[in-house]
């Protein structure tokens, strides 16, 4: 295992599991010794720099992500890739900022190349001689958790709005800054956020669609929900 991967999974492990969402991240955007250190391959400073973030990014993840141990392992690739890539950090903005770009551009590569290989599979078993179905087991059948349902609808939203989302729904993350991260105006990340929500709302609203068997007035997200 290399010292990157390495960093990466002790600071997943050492970070709180899934905390609530009104945990309070701290302002590591002045931390311009650290960010050299790691720049110049300081492994221990990388990992003080982006422990804070660890809960943040997770959650982030997780609207990419099947589960939460495929939330972990996406989260993982994307600081190794985040710590690859710390020499074009400029410090023309926060470096948080920068941190969600890196990490935002990872899981949408990493779903491109899911859903890639979900069509080859697709492929492949649209020519295989058809099979008689079999009934899943019954503990596939039971009810799935409220957060469950939450995030597998908030996957299937338009991977634009869902960024949207989950930046100020789930993270608190105000318009401007959601405009930063993306580089978008922010009047677009208003129509996103708008337009994301009613998407939301629609698959919930509609469990056959969105796999969800939960009301909507039961996980319908507000501003700032809970999503632990």
């Amino acid at each position: 295992m290399t010292p990157v991967r390495a960093a990466a999974k002790s600071a997943l492990r050492c970070a709180s599991d899934w905390p609530r969402v009104g945990y309070v991240v701290g302002d590591i955007s002045n931390s311009d010794e650290l960010i050299r250190r790691a720049q110049d391959g300081d492994v221990h400073a990388f990992e003080l720099l982006v422990e804070a973030q660890i809960p943040r990014l997770r959650r982030f993840a997780r609207s990419f992500a099947h589960s939460d141990a495929d939330a972990d392992d996406l989260a993982q690739e994307a600081l190794i890739k985040v710590y690859r890539s710390l020499r074009s950090y400029r410090f023309e903005s926060a470096f948080t900022t920068w941190l969600y770009r890196v990490t935002k551009n990872c899981f949408m590569d990493t779903q491109r190349a899911a859903d890639s290989r979900a069509r080859a599979t697709d492929r492949m078993a649209a020519s295989a001689p058809p099979q008689t179905p079999v009934d899943p087991p019954d503990e596939l059948l039971r009810k799935a958790e409220e957060r469950e349902c939450l995030w597998n609808a908030i996957a299937q939203v338009a991977p634009e709005f869902r960024t949207a989302i989950v930046l100020c729904d789930v993270e608190g993350l105000g318009i401007g800054e959601v405009a930063q991260i993306e580089k978008i105006p922010e009047g677009t990340v208003k129509s996103r956020l708008h337009r994301g929500r009613a998407q939301l709302a629609r698959l919930l609203q509609n469990p056959a669609a969105s796999g969800n068997q939960t009301t909507t007035a039961a996980v319908l997200p507000m501003e700032g929900m809970d999503v632990s």
